[in-house]
């Protein structure tokens, strides 16, 4: 996985904490401690290992965090690939160039695999898709990408997840409406 999720996930954990507990989680994970390089490449079974020890330590629900974290991730990402986001896009168009966005930052980007992302863009609200090839599916993230979207272009729009891998969907299915 890309380094910037590592790396934002290390500052999520420490904002909400303190740089022990990052610690600790990382010892508990069975991790060796590292500077996380957000333009580096990780194993993605170190994020399982941080959201699942956190997720312990916390005596709060995996999915719950991960949605979380996807809404503190949106703006990191959305920085970390601004040279493929339109500085006029509003968030109907950051959505619907979707597919595009996570092309060229694959083409750009050396070894770096994203998910298949799709967007359909009806009057008054937009479907995302997001099909994964991780064993982990990261489905709660996603969905709080979308609404760290929707935070970050301070949009009136609410995301609803409409079809999940998890609930033996092919896809997960997002609806964003913008009111």
């Amino acid at each position: 996985m890309h380094g910037i999720v590592h790396k934002t996930l290390k500052e999520y954990v420490v904002e909400r904490t303190d740089d022990g507990t990052w610690d600790t989680i990382v010892e508990q994970s069975g991790l060796e401690p590292k500077l996380y390089l957000p333009v580096s490449h990780y194993d993605d079974g170190e994020i399982d290992a941080i959201l699942d020890t956190l997720s312990t330590m916390a005596t709060q629900d995996r999915q719950a965090i991960e949605r979380d974290f996807g809404t503190t991730l949106a703006p990191e990402l959305l920085s970390t690939f601004s040279a493929h986001v339109h500085r006029d896009w509003e968030l109907p168009e950051l959505l619907g160039s979707l597919e595009d966005v996570s092309d060229d930052i694959e083409t750009a980007t050396e070894d770096t695999s994203l998910p298949e992302l799709t967007c359909t863009r009806e009057a008054g609200h937009a479907t995302v898709t997001y099909d994964t090839h991780r064993d982990q599916q990261y489905c709660k993230l996603a969905h709080g990408i979308l609404e760290g979207f929707v935070a970050a272009f301070d949009a009136d729009a609410t995301v609803t997840k409409t079809a999940c891998v998890n609930d033996e969907a092919e896809t997960c299915q997002f609806r964003v409406d913008f009111e």
